[in-house]
């Protein structure tokens, strides 16, 4: 489904309705559910841009001279620095951003495989907070210095922030269906990209995909590095695909986990029915557990309190109420991780009995677990979308008799994109691929990332080998599993796959 606007995860360091971001970004964000803030308000500057040389953030020094990466001290025991890429690379000399990395050094120097660069997910995560985080094992952190980068638009790499918050959309009731609510939302939604494409005209029509696998070869030339290596997590594996089919010949290993399918639409209900089956996964789980607040009936008691919050919203100190577009955003988010279902329940449960307080924060968690905005501007750029608002409405109502718990992100992803305030450039699927071969893992279960997308670019990859996890959450690697930790392990530090169809 057009992932909804929050993060990939859950419980693990680490936001799509329209691809769901990585299970890392989302983790990351679970550790602000105790705050409620609303995000960006009107009055943010916009970061500059510069014509000569990139705006360094705190913790990143500018590129040196000879465009190298120029390393210093940060937080966490890293170094961080920063490399200039160009905004429009049809304009190599014009106007310049930062691209803001942090280096883990390998605790083994004198092992040292090479560098692996990370992506946690998105669009919109952090991979500077994924190396902070310190999450990959230590048979990988002997071995190879890891590089986080934020990808432009995100953190220290000209960080968006629009002016009216990207939960705008759902402070209502974007209902498919209802004359009413789907006019409500497209005035919300219209708001919001206005106000996004005043502040960013310039900026907007060069976040996407493309250019992103572009500034990584600029970093991998910062770094002074023949070949690279490559772990990406959910939208990561969007990264890693337009990679390998930008720069085929400077992959020495890459490992996709929670593979995005680029060559859908953006309008595919895919994702949506998989977060509906992954709700009824938690409705049976909960049914079987004693101690689940919702155990007599949780699809039930979710639909009693969607019916709720439609007829009024419940009140939340501090923040915007829970309106039953926010009702729909706090389910998604917990369901990204089976680790997260108690907190699903007992915020169901609450809700249920009148306090929405537990739900909404949730729901802030998912739009704070990554740039929600960066993951607007990225997730219209790369797919293609319908441009009438109807043709909107009709996929949305169409989702709504397969994922019924879910089809609200199907609108309002789709009338966000409709009228995004820069052109589409739709990614297209890795073909005719000649690098390295690749690693790619798919969790039967995964809510937000379909596992038939992993099966099907390995399927597209001859010599390339899946790795399927039969279980639930979105992504696996690092997750607890050893037998994906340990296959995973063995294929960067010394190239060897595992056997082909491997299932753990």
């Amino acid at each position: 489904m057009a992932q909804p606007h929050a993060r990939s995860g859950a419980p693990r360091p680490g936001r799509p309705r329209r691809r769901l971001r990585s299970v890392l970004v989302v983790a990351a964000a679970a550790l602000a559910l105790a705050g409620c803030a609303r995000g960006p308000e009107p009055g943010v500057p916009p970061i500059p841009m510069s014509s000569t040389s990139p705006s360094a953030s705190a913790a990143s020094p500018p590129p040196g001279p000879d465009g190298g990466a120029r390393f210093a001290p940060c937080p966490g025991g890293l170094e961080c620095a920063s490399v200039a890429v160009p905004v429009d690379y049809a304009n190599p000399t014009g106007p310049t951003m930062p691209i803001a990395i942090a280096r883990r050094p390998a605790t083994d120097p004198a092992a040292k495989v090479g560098v692996l660069l990370v992506n946690p997910g998105g669009p919109g995560g952090s991979g500077i907070e994924i190396v902070q985080a310190g999450v990959l094992p230590r048979e990988v952190t002997d071995r190879f210095d890891v590089i986080g980068f934020d990808p432009r638009g995100v953190g220290g790499s000209t960080g968006l922030q629009c002016p009216l918050g990207p939960d705008t959309p759902y402070d209502g009731d974007p209902d498919p269906g209802d004359p009413a609510d789907e006019a409500a939302t497209n005035d919300a939604v219209d708001r919001y990209d206005a106000a996004c494409g005043q502040r960013y005209r310039d900026l907007l029509p060069h976040l996407g995909t493309r250019n992103v696998a572009r500034d990584m070869d600029r970093i991998r030339e910062a770094l002074g590095e023949d070949r690279i290596n490559y772990l990406g997590f959910s939208y990561g594996t969007s990264i890693g695909q337009t990679y390998a089919q930008l720069f085929p010949d400077r992959l020495r290993a890459i490992v996709l986990d929670g593979v995005v399918d680029v060559s859908k639409p953006g309008l595919d209900s895919a994702q949506a029915e998989s977060f509906e089956n992954s709700l009824r996964q938690f409705d049976a789980a909960c049914r079987a557990n004693p101690t689940c607040p919702v155990r007599a009936d949780p699809i039930g008691t979710l639909d009693r309190v969607r019916a709720r919050v439609t007829a009024a919203p419940l009140p939340v100190a501090g923040t915007t109420p829970l309106s039953a577009g926010l009702l729909e955003i706090g389910v998604v988010y917990p369901l990204y991780s089976e680790q997260s279902w108690p907190q699903l329940a007992s915020a169901l449960a609450a809700a249920d009995r009148g306090d929405g307080t537990p739900m909404r924060a949730l729901a802030t968690a998912y739009f704070r677990g990554s740039n929600s905005d960066t993951y607007n501007a990225v997730t219209c750029l790369d797919n293609a979308w319908p441009t009438e608002d109807a043709q909107v409405f009709a996929a949305a109502r169409a989702t709504e008799l397969r994922a019924p718990h879910f089809s609200g992100n199907v609108l309002v992803s789709g009338l966000t994109c409709a009228d995004w305030p820069a052109p589409q450039q739709p990614l297209t699927p890795l073909e005719g691929y000649t690098g390295p071969p690749m690693l790619i893992l798919g969790t039967t279960n995964d809510p937000a990332t379909p596992y038939q997308n992993s099966v099907a670019l390995a399927g597209r990859l001859p010599g390339s080998v899946l790795l399927s996890y039969r279980g639930e959450g979105h992504t696996v690697y690092t997750n607890g599993v050893p037998c994906v930790d340990d296959a995973v392990n063995r294929y960067l530090v010394d190239t060897t796959l595992p056997p082909p169809n491997t299932v753990c």
